[in-house]
Formats: structure tokens, C-alpha cells, sequence
């Protein structure tokens, strides 16, 4: 449910997965493990969804996005390994909550060129490792740039796809992708498929602002359901 919710999001929007699914997913499976089963989750999503929108994509931007972002990753997945899971937690909650707030609010990053790219994608790779959230600022950059919906939702899901798989990579050599995380991602899948085809179907049909901020208001939500879980634990 969970990962259907979040995968027609994304699907309609080109944004959201990380965001929705991992506060509650804590609940269910820990902190460390919904960040890695997310990666997971999200690449298929991505790759479906790229698969159908790949004609808009801004491919120098992409490949500038993700190059930074391979540097920044190894320096994310030592936070993961290194912060106990609590700590990361409230990590991730106090995250899915600034940014939110960032978004809804309508925050633009007004850099551009090679030197935006690179700062941009770089904090998004630390946090694609570390909270399994990469989109926030690459969102907000791109909001920034005033690029036009089509190539927004595209060109992000083309960085998804190369930064999610590189993620996973460093998952696995870091031990972090195990049974449990593996039995987790196959029970999800199911339903991030129906979530993609879910979110197709709605797209051109829904109020997208409507729709956007009925997502900020529950991921506020999740998010402090969250803290407030670690914060008592």
C-alpha cells in the first residue's frame, strides 16, 4: 500500500517516492533498511517511468547532475553506516519536514551552469545514500531554472535512474542489501508497478497543484509522525 501510494505519485509528478515512503517504512522495517529498500524501489520505478517519458530529457544537465552526485555518495553511505538508527530517524523526518516546507513554499535556487550542477548533484548523492532523498534539491534547482513541466519530470527521472542504480552498487558493497531487505523489496514490487501505471492513467486528468499539495500535507505528517516515534523511542 505503502508503495503503491508513493510510486503514482512519482508517476504523476516525476517527484515524491523517497519522500513518502520511507517515514512510514521506518515504522515497519527500521530506519537503515528503509532507506536501502527504497533505493531499490524507487530504481525500478524510475526506469519503468523513464521508459515512457525518456524524449524530454535534458541530457547535459542529467549527466552533470550525476556526476556530481557519484562523488557525493560514498560520503552518504558512511553516514548510513556510521549514524546510529535512531539518529537517522530523526535525520530523515527533520529532513522530509525542512524540505516540504522548502517546496510548498515555492524556495528557487537561482544558480545556473556547470557550478549549480555540480554543487546540486553532489548534495544530492550524500543524501540519496545517507536518507534515500535525493530529489529535494535537484527539485529545487530545477525550479529555479524555470524549466517547463515535460522536461522537469523527465530530466529528474533520468537522474533517478543513474543515481538510484550507482546507490544500489554501493548498498551491496557496503553489506547493506541482505535478505531482509531483498524479501521487503520483492514484497513492494507488485505494487510499485500498479503505483506507475496508476499515475499514468491520472496524469493530464488531475489538478496537479490540488494533487501537490494534498502530498505536502501528508508527508508533513508522516514526517513528524516519525520524530515524534524516534524522539519517544
Amino acid at each position: 500500500m505503502l508503495a503503491a501510494g508513493a510510486a503514482s505519485v512519482q508517476s504523476l509528478t516525476g517527484i515524491g517516492f523517497g519522500l513518502i515512503i520511507v517515514p512510514p517504512l521506518i515504522f515497519v522495517i527500521g530506519a537503515k533498511e528503509a532507506v536501502v529498500v527504497s533505493n531499490i524501489l524507487g530504481a525500478v520505478l524510475s526506469i519503468g517511468l523513464l521508459s515512457r517519458i525518456h524524449s524530454g530529457v535534458h541530457w547535459r544537465m542529467a549527466l552533470t547532475l550525476f556526476a556530481a552526485a557519484i562523488v557525493g555518495m560514498p560520503l552518504g553511505l558512511w553516514l548510513l553506516l556510521a549514524v546510529d538508527a535512531r539518529t537517522l530517524q530523526i535525520i530523515i523526518a527533520v529532513t522530509v519536514i525542512v524540505f516540504t516546507v522548502l517546496l510548498a513554499r515555492g524556495l528557487r535556487l537561482h544558480m545556473a551552469g556547470l557550478a549549480g550542477d555540480l554543487f546540486v548533484g553532489l548534495a544530492s548523492g550524500v543524501l540519496r545514500t545517507s536518507t534515500s532523498m535525493s530529489g529535494p534539491p535537484v527539485i529545487i534547482y530545477m525550479q529555479g531554472r524555470q524549466m517547463d513541466s515535460a522536461g522537469f519530470r523527465s530530466t529528474i527521472t533520468a537522474f533517478f535512474v543513474m543515481s538510484s542504480l550507482v546507490g544500489i552498487g554501493l548498498f551491496a558493497f557496503g553489506g547493506r542489501i541482505d535478505a531482509d531487505a531483498l524479501t521487503a523489496s520483492t514484497v513492494g514490487l507488485p505494487a510499485v508497478v500498479l503505483g506507475l501505471v496508476g499515475g499514468q492513467l491520472l496524469y493530464r486528468k488531475v489538478d496537479e497543484g490540488r494533487f501537490r499539495r494534498a502530498v505536502q500535507v501528508i508527508l508533513v505528517v508522516s514526517a513528524t509522525a516519525a520524530l515524534t516515534g524516534a524522539i519517544l523511542r
